[in-house]
């Protein structure tokens, strides 16, 4: 069974490489999952993607982003926010859904307690890719994103 570190209290805290873009998220995140969609291997240099997905109303951020709007697989369209000075990718808002960030976890102050509870697109994952045996797995894009809150809560209950 996967051992899972616990989740800090909130605020997460994060940043770019350069330090000129700093955010901040003063909630409890609603799921951590690692996308391998061929898009999200190809804009992060990675075999996948993993974000913290949180409510979009406790989260703010300082510092000047360039937007990128990019169409998904699915036919929604993401503003994926860079730092247009080094070029990081901090996070992203689904224009029909701005009610939710997806945050880039390797953008945090700390990410060792992020791991993923759910893995999405597994069709297209790398096979050196480790997923966790308890995560829940979706071959393809998840039919709702609901099923990845309630995976979260599943492995992280909400107190």
């Amino acid at each position: 069974m996967t051992t899972r570190p616990p989740i800090p209290e909130p605020p997460h805290q994060g940043g770019c490489l350069c330090g000129k873009v700093r955010y901040s998220l003063n909630a409890r995140p609603l799921a951590v999952n690692a996308c391998h969609c061929t898009d999200c291997q190809k804009l992060t240099g990675a075999t996948n993607f993993l974000v913290v997905i949180a409510p979009s109303e406790p989260f703010t951020s300082t510092g000047e982003t360039q937007s990128y709007i990019k169409k998904a697989d699915s036919g929604r369209e993401l503003d994926i926010r860079r730092c247009p000075n080094c070029g990081s990718r901090l996070w992203h808002h689904n224009l029909s859904n701005p009610a939710l960030v997806f945050i880039a976890a390797g953008t945090l102050d700390d990410p060792s307690w992020v791991v993923p509870t759910s893995h999405i697109w597994v069709k297209r994952a790398a096979p050196s890719v480790l997923i966790q045996d308890d995560a829940l797995v979706v071959d393809g894009p998840p039919a709702e994103r609901a099923l990845l809150f309630e995976a979260f809560d599943r492995l992280y209950p909400p107190r």
